[in-house]
């Protein structure tokens, strides 16, 4: 058992060097390797999809992540990952089922589960989010591409990482520049990261827009914004 263990970590270590060194393809066989070593881990599973997804390969890595979540169906980088290559093929509806699993499950106790650092995923939910904009908008899924980056926005911002929250968004927008939604997701990183005066006046653009592309969703979500940090809604 112990030698089956270090060929695992062998295999994985190799692969996230390579992975780190850009050779994709080459740590997409360590990484197969340790899956088959130890196929009934999670882990092995999601590191395969993350590379999958770096080759451009949504399908198979889609594939991957479902072999994960078999084997651990709250794992949120499996179900992160699962959300982005659903996203990179289009599919929408589903991805958005995803997320609102995610959502869930960040609002139970955090949990560890002992794997070493060193033996992480390289590919974190943001990244493979980001990776999903670029595929779906290359295969001219745009609204499937804004989903994934105002995705990966929320993601970073979770963290605190407002500059990389604000380069998803910002991408979003470089596909739609009248999209409500990217609009009340810049809004909402504005007043996270303490920019008031420059949200207020996005969210009075914001304002604007909605009375040209009327959007009740968004509207009462800018509502919330502005009661949550200015004590209440403009008048409309």
């Amino acid at each position: 058992m112990d030698d089956v263990f270090a060929q695992y970590q062998a295999a994985l270590r190799s692969g996230h060097q390579l992975a780190a060194e850009g050779r994709f393809k080459e740590a997409l066989t360590q990484y197969e390797a340790a899956a088959r070593v130890a196929d009934e881990r999670a882990l092995p599973h999601i590191v395969v999809g993350g590379m999958l997804m770096r080759l451009g390969r949504p399908k198979d890595a889609l594939a991957a992540y479902e072999r994960a979540l078999f084997r651990e169906p709250t794992d949120l980088d499996a179900l992160g990952g699962r959300a982005a290559a659903l996203l990179a093929t289009g599919r929408r509806d589903e991805a958005a089922v995803v997320q609102r699993q995610i959502a869930t499950l960040r609002q139970a106790p955090p949990t560890s589960d002992g794997v070493p650092a060193e033996l992480l995923t390289p590919v974190s939910r943001a990244e493979a989010l980001a990776i999903a904009g670029e595929q779906a908008r290359d295969g001219g899924q745009r609204e499937a591409a804004i989903d994934a980056w105002l995705a990966e926005a929320r993601e970073h911002a979770a963290q605190e990482h407002f500059d990389a929250a604000l380069d998803a968004a910002i991408r979003a927008l470089s596909l739609d520049t009248g999209s409500v939604r990217v609009h009340l997701e810049l809004t909402r990183l504005y007043y996270e990261r303490g920019w008031e005066s420059e949200a207020i006046q996005r969210a009075g653009s914001l304002r604007r827009l909605l009375q040209l592309a009327p959007n009740d969703e968004v509207t009462a979500g800018l509502d919330a914004l502005e009661r949550e940090y200015t004590g209440s809604a403009s008048e409309r």
